[in-house]
């Protein structure tokens, strides 16, 4: 019987004794006491104590605080649906302009089945490619001419979730959280003109 309980004991000892040797590591004095990484843990301090990233994003109340801001003329839309209004204004660095309209519930809810739906419209001068963050996949992605510029449409057959093209040296993207008609897409994207003001 002592015998079990001596070995119990020795191995209670060995495993406290490896579970403090790991936790020692992990804060080596040497390092200045900053964490360092351990094999199968995780290190959470900071390696320079109160520094904050700055953010990416700065969010501004109207379109020319944000394109002043970018040092920028966007060209936006002059047409959406009827009921969509500006939600928010942000810029991601100075790259990409982003404003989000929102679709505004009408009194009758059963009437208006868009409450709440979102528009979000990218814009930027420095970057190519895809600046929509969409990482759908979609069925079909289909690229046709609007007005001369050559926009890819992204969705189903009949339907359009995301809209992309350059024009004279902007990059946009055009998303929809509910998909609208390739006909509506068109008709924005052929309202969307460089503005020497924004009211907003």
């Amino acid at each position: 019987m002592t015998t079990r309980i001596q070995i119990l004991l020795v191995a209670s000892l060995a495993c406290a004794t490896i579970g403090s040797y790991s936790i020692t590591n992990a804060h080596d004095p040497s390092n200045g006491g900053n964490s360092m990484p351990m094999i199968g843990g995780i290190s959470v301090e900071a390696t320079e104590p109160n520094f904050i990233m700055p953010s990416p994003v700065h969010v501004f109340t109207t379109v020319k605080e944000a394109a002043d801001y970018m040092d920028i003329t966007p060209q936006m839309p002059k047409l959406l649906p009827v009921g969509f209004n500006i939600q928010s204004v942000i810029t991601l660095e100075k790259d990409i302009l982003q404003v989000v309209y929102v679709y505004e519930p009408g009194i009758d809810p059963y009437v208006n089945k868009a409450g709440g739906a979102l528009i979000f419209y990218r814009t930027s001068t420095t970057l190519k490619g895809d600046i929509s963050d969409d990482h759908k996949i979609h069925k079909v992605i289909e690229t046709e001419s609007v007005d001369g510029t050559k926009v890819t449409f992204k969705g189903g057959k009949k339907m359009v979730y995301l809209a992309s093209w350059m024009k004279d040296g902007q990059n946009h993207s055009l998303e929809f959280q509910r998909p609208v008609t390739r006909d509506v897409a068109k008709a924005i994207i052929h309202n969307i003109v460089e503005e020497k003001s924004h009211t907003k």
